[in-house]
């Protein structure tokens, strides 16, 4: 399962008397960040990985020059800045990347502060950051754009929440403004799941009641309504100068988990100009620069509709280096000052398995009630397709998530013994369906 780019034939960083520029990637932990370190690490660009813990896959790659521990963001934020400072100052480091969500939005609004320090920050700044992270200040974009999207009503222009259920489109999602919510020093984070699906504005009312009043950090946060739009999740990924497209990819779900909608499991790459041309708008609209996501949903009648923006990384960043744009390099020139272009060209129709963890997962939810069909589905994929980790010339992270699968599915195994044991124990625990 080896990553079938070819370090060896890939050109380096520019040769200079001055030490190459050192880079802090973020958030080491997941595929995404490891695929940052690997694209820069074997064009010679000195790469420390920081992360909450040694234990990471970035963090264990043969590309990381050296490793930073910070403070976990997620419990307290601003100490993470603090430390993030004070690390950057103590160094000499060129750019910081940030990789995920959470680390993405608290350097955006302290990017001020840390470049104080005289590193640059990899995101945008926070006036342009939350034109895409708010999805509420989205689609207010959007809705001056040729872009289809989903009906969308937000609570500050309607009286009530009951005036704000009349009429609406149904099926439809209460979808929090954004994944994170920054509140004194914590970091609060929602995630969507099945609670924030309605069908009747019975339901709508009631589910915005109470996933407002029981999370006091959505006031003045409020939610959005949104219409539901079913189709197929496709997505293009940009690298983007003040609104200009530099370069440019297209992937679509072929499997999720969870089945019913959700992370990437299996990708396929695909082109289709309509959408590219929906993208670009938006992203022009934004001004952004640096990479993004901007997902789509694929109805039968093949149009597109916005779903949302993502102004970081998206974790499937792997599979568009495999196909030949590779963004986390691209990125890197633009930010020594240059302006890369990548032609546009890469193979369609070429599939990626996102093996840890996301189609473990998924064979994992399907294998008892369909063993044939998802085993072999499972085995397809892992004997054809490309895949996001694996890396015959950096074998250690793939090794460390495989001990960590393992790690995660003895656990669960015993969490679901211990809950039969229960179950025997208390029979009037278990339910009745006769």
């Amino acid at each position: 399962m080896p990553d079938r780019h070819h370090p060896e034939s890939q050109p380096t960083a520019p040769e200079t008397d001055a030490d190459p520029p050192k880079v802090l990637v973020l958030d080491g932990g997941g595929p995404a960040a490891l695929r940052v370190v690997r694209s820069l690490g074997r064009r010679g660009v000195d790469v420390t990985v920081g992360g909450t813990s040694r234990v990471g896959l970035g963090m264990v790659s043969r590309y990381a020059d050296s490793r930073y521990v910070y403070p976990n963001p997620a419990s307290d934020y601003r100490r993470f800045v603090d430390d993030l400072r004070a690390y950057l100052a103590a160094n000499d480091v060129f750019a910081v990347i940030p990789v995920s969500d959470m680390s993405s939005l608290v350097c955006s609004h302290h990017k001020a502060e840390l470049e104080e320090t005289g590193a640059k920050v990899a995101v945008e700044d926070p006036e342009t950051f939350d034109k895409a992270y708010d999805k509420g200040a989205l689609f207010d974009i959007a809705a001056d754009l040729d872009v289809p999207t989903p009906e969308t009503r937000q609570r500050e222009e309607y009286t009530d929440v009951v005036d704000l259920a009349d009429g609406m489109s149904l099926p439809a999602v209460v979808k929090y403004r954004s994944k994170t919510v920054l509140d004194g020093r914590q970091a609060h984070t929602d995630l969507i799941d099945d609670v924030n699906y309605v069908e009747t504005e019975a339901a709508l009312i009631s589910t915005y009641q109470v996933l407002v009043g029981r999370n006091s950090h959505l006031k003045g946060h409020e939610p959005i309504v949104q219409e539901y739009v079913p189709g197929e999740t496709t997505a293009t990924v940009v690298l983007a100068d003040e609104g200009e497209v530099l370069a440019q990819f297209q992937e679509r779900r072929v499997r999720t988990y969870p089945s019913s909608g959700g992370n990437s499991a299996v990708l396929e790459s695909m082109h289709d100009e309509k959408m590219q041309r929906y993208a670009e708008e938006v992203i022009g609209a934004l001004e952004w620069t640096g990479p993004a996501m901007v997902e789509f949903m694929r109805t039968d009648d093949g149009e597109y509709y916005l779903i949302e923006v993502n102004g970081r990384y998206w974790g499937s960043v792997p599979f568009a280096v495999a196909c030949g744009v590779d963004f986390p390099w691209l990125h890197f020139q633009q930010l020594l000052g240059e302006t890369p272009r990548h032609d546009g060209e890469y193979p369609t129709g070429e599939r990626m398995q996102r093996l840890f963890y996301e189609d473990l997962k998924w064979l994992g939810e399907n294998v008892s009630d369909r063993p044939v069909s998802s085993l072999g589905a499972f085995g397809r994929a892992l004997g054809s397709y490309r895949h996001s980790i694996p890396a015959w010339d950096d074998p250690v992270p793939a090794a460390g998530a495989l001990l960590q699968s393992a790690v995660l599915t003895s656990r669960r195994l015993a969490d679901d013994r211990k809950q039969r044991s229960v179950d025997a124990e208390d029979p009037a625990s278990t339910p009745n369906t006769t």
